[in-house]
């Protein structure tokens, strides 16, 4: 029987000072759920799940049995986040992300300013794991990497690219010689500029754009020229055509 001291602090993790409080975060779902227990670095602080679950997965559970409690599908929804509770609910250490300098000189890496939506913070970074990134770099007013809406977004890429939040201009200004692309309005077409293999790809926020303070490191204004009447494009769609075009 789930506690209700656990049920507290499960919840609780759905508030960011408490994920931080604690270092932890929710990754809910039976794709996720198969991923992680497939990752051998990554510590499981406790998994939550539905007997029928348990019982198909039973082998795969062998070496963390101290960690699991089976619940009931109503226990489940008591600490879900999700509408519909999908049988297994994680709870996870944050883990320790490491800046490797040859890897940002010799690869492309996505920074985000200031993206508020979870939903498109976790497209975002499942975008980056499509396309091979290595980092995905987070401004310090963009929605917290561990909410569990962008976790569940993601589709398991917070366990293959590296995401950190930081203070974007240090980041800058630690690599002069990278050239910094920033996705703008009216910006030079990606299609008729020649683009580097490696760099920094900067996406600004859903309606403000890319904040005038990071506007003014840009080495390359670059934009998607529009054949229709749309103001905008979201950020998430214009990051996939754009790093396309990269690859």
């Amino acid at each position: 029987m789930l506690s209700k001291s656990a049920i507290k602090y499960i919840n609780a993790l759905k508030k960011k000072k408490f994920r931080q409080r604690y270092d932890n975060f929710i990754a809910e779902g039976n794709k996720i759920a198969l991923e992680i227990l497939r990752q051998p670095d990554l510590k499981i602080q406790s998994i939550y799940a539905t007997q029928d679950w348990v019982d198909l997965h039973e082998k795969k559970l062998h070496n963390i049995k101290d960690k699991l409690t089976v619940i009931n599908e109503r226990e489940l929804k008591s600490i879900s986040s999700l509408s519909t509770p999908n049988k297994v609910l994680l709870v996870l250490e944050k883990s320790k992300v490491e800046i490797e300098s040859n890897l940002i000189k010799n690869n492309l890496s996505l920074v985000l300013d200031g993206i508020q939506d979870p939903g498109n913070l976790g497209t975002l970074w499942r975008i980056a794991d499509w396309f091979g990134l290595e980092y995905l770099f987070c401004s310090e007013n963009c929605v917290d990497l561990y909410n569990p809406k962008v976790i569940q977004a993601s589709m398991g890429a917070f366990l293959r690219v590296k995401a950190i939040e930081l203070n974007v201009p240090t980041l800058f200004s630690q690599y002069p010689k990278q050239s910094i692309y920033g996705a703008v309005l009216g910006g030079r077409s990606i299609y008729e500029t020649t683009l580097e293999r490696n760099g920094f790809l900067l996406i600004g926020n859903e309606s403000k754009g890319i904040s005038d303070a990071l506007a003014a490191t840009i080495t390359h204004r670059i934009g998607i020229p529009s054949s229709g009447g749309a103001e905008s494009l979201n950020a998430a769609v214009a990051t996939g055509i754009i790093c396309s075009w990269f690859r």
